[in-house]
């Protein structure tokens, strides 16, 4: 895909590669945002090794809004290990039911940015190099980033 450019998906197929190339394309921060990540490919060695890429950048910052940690917890072996690997680079935060409107995003450094347009369906649009189109976006997940509550801690004590 160009470096700057925006494209339609409509399959699971076309999610995948759209979320890739937008984490792909992050390189200091980058913001997810889904119901429960189910659907993404955050549990796959590609999807690992694409965030983990990204994660041993230099000043990289991960946040990850979740309406649902219950499937990230129980079923993302793989995600897990990433995030401890990384705990500093990345938080997870649980919004609140009343504000997550359904949608799967992906922000990357306020200039990229993959929406999916609602949980149940493989449809939307990645837009790579589009200050204009990821800003407004940004802005409202970071109101939102505000108004929830950690989750998922990195590390697990023992006592």
């Amino acid at each position: 895909m160009r470096p700057e450019s925006s494209v339609l998906f409509r399959s699971r197929g076309e999610f995948t590669e759209a979320v890739l190339a937008a984490i792909a394309a992050a390189h200091r921060e980058l913001v997810l945002v889904d119901r429960d990540f189910a659907d993404w490919p955050l549990e796959t060695p590609v999807g690992c090794d694409v965030l983990a890429a990204f994660l041993a950048g230099e000043h990289a910052r991960l946040r990850l809004l979740v309406a649902d940690p219950d499937w990230l917890e129980r079923r993302a072996a793989r995600f897990v290990q990433l995030r401890r690997r990384f705990a500093a680079a990345g938080e997870c935060r649980r919004m609140p039911a009343s504000l997550f409107n359904g949608e799967g995003v992906a922000i990357g450094d306020r200039r990229h940015l993959m929406r999916r347009a609602h949980g149940d369906f493989f449809r939307g649009r990645l837009s790579l190099g589009d200050p204009q189109a990821a800003e407004p976006v940004a802005g409202r997940y970071d109101a939102m980033w505000d108004e929830s509550t950690p989750c998922l801690p990195a590390n697990t004590l023992g006592l």
